[in-house]
């Protein structure tokens, strides 16, 4: 292997609504203690600009824009300017959250193992290592319909739930189909869950245990889901006509707090039936060869 290329490669893939955003934010305020340590990064901020999509700088099947100027061995020598890791964190590439009718990709990210794939053979023999987080299907679900209606696709909760039925929602199934990449390195998962507690190891996991151990761990949540009187407002705007972003609007004029509720999709019931299926999923993913769970401590972390 070249020695302008770098050993190893962090994938980020989401899943979106786990916090994704969260770490990306801080990937990016940590950018220099990152750089310093023999590491680069790229998000969003770079990943989503014209031309420097994942398909697009690695020639992908799936790209509409032209051949790229480089080879993938060269693209990677690009980005790395020298370092042994790249960490790529974009939730996107394994597919889109919802379509504009309001239907989610379910199974959840149908494209996104052959994606992967095709992007670990034309790095080879660079190893690849896969980080995702998870949730509760349920919660997904509930938090896939507040980006519904933050996206401008009005409708109503019950027209949602009928729409999408969280039980395909089937982290272990698209785990296995992920690991059984050839050529793939380890994959790494955590529960959306446990993330404000596992956020430390994800980190040293995912640049390297000193670095990792090193960053600054922000505390302020980036998204803030939609409370009852916000959904019911926007639905009410969209049914007059009303211009403009409405959830956003009304997220703004009745945030989730101590005088509003947060909205709920599903019953407790249903949320306690995803929970125990939830569970079963987990205990089939760490079961899984070349998978690594990261769990949080049993003490506090530090930072």
């Amino acid at each position: 292997m070249s020695d302008d290329l770098p050993k190893s490669i962090a994938l980020h893939v989401g899943a979106h609504k786990t916090a994704s955003t969260h770490l990306q934010n801080m990937l990016y305020h940590n950018r220099k203690l990152i750089a310093d340590g023999g590491i680069s990064v790229f998000g969003p901020k770079y990943l989503r600009m014209e031309g420097r999509d994942l398909a697009a700088m690695f020639g992908l099947s799936w790209t509409k824009n032209p051949a790229p100027r480089r080879d993938p061995h060269a693209q990677l020598a690009f980005l790395a300017k020298g370092n042994d890791r790249i960490v790529l964190s974009e939730e996107n590439f394994g597919g889109s959250l919802i379509n504009p009718k309001g239907r989610a990709a379910l199974p959840v990210y149908p494209a996104g193992p052959d994606r992967i794939a095709e992007l670990v053979a034309k790095v080879a023999p660079v190893d690849v290592q896969v980080f995702l987080g998870v949730r509760n299907p349920a919660s997904f679900m509930g938090s896939v319909y507040s980006q519904t209606l933050l996206s401008g696709i009005y409708l109503g909760p019950k027209t949602f739930r009928a729409r999408n039925d969280w039980r395909k929602v089937d982290w272990a199934d698209y785990v296995a189909k992920v690991r059984a990449t050839a050529g793939l390195g380890e994959i790494f998962v955590w529960r959306h869950e446990d993330y404000t507690r596992a956020q430390r190891l994800v980190m040293r996991r995912m640049l390297n245990w000193a670095v990792g151990g090193a960053v600054d761990l922000p505390d302020k949540r980036v998204h803030q889901g939609l409370s009852v009187q916000a959904v019911r407002q926007t639905l009410e705007w969209a049914q007059i006509g009303k211009d403009g972003y409405l959830a956003s609007d009304a997220r703004k004029a009745f945030p989730v707090g101590d005088e509003f509720k947060k909205f709920v999709l599903y019953a407790a019931t249903t949320i306690a039936e995803a929970t125990r299926i939830y569970d079963e999923q987990m205990d089939r993913i760490t079961k899984l060869d070349g998978v690594t769970v990261l769990h949080p401590p049993s003490k506090p972390q530090k930072g």
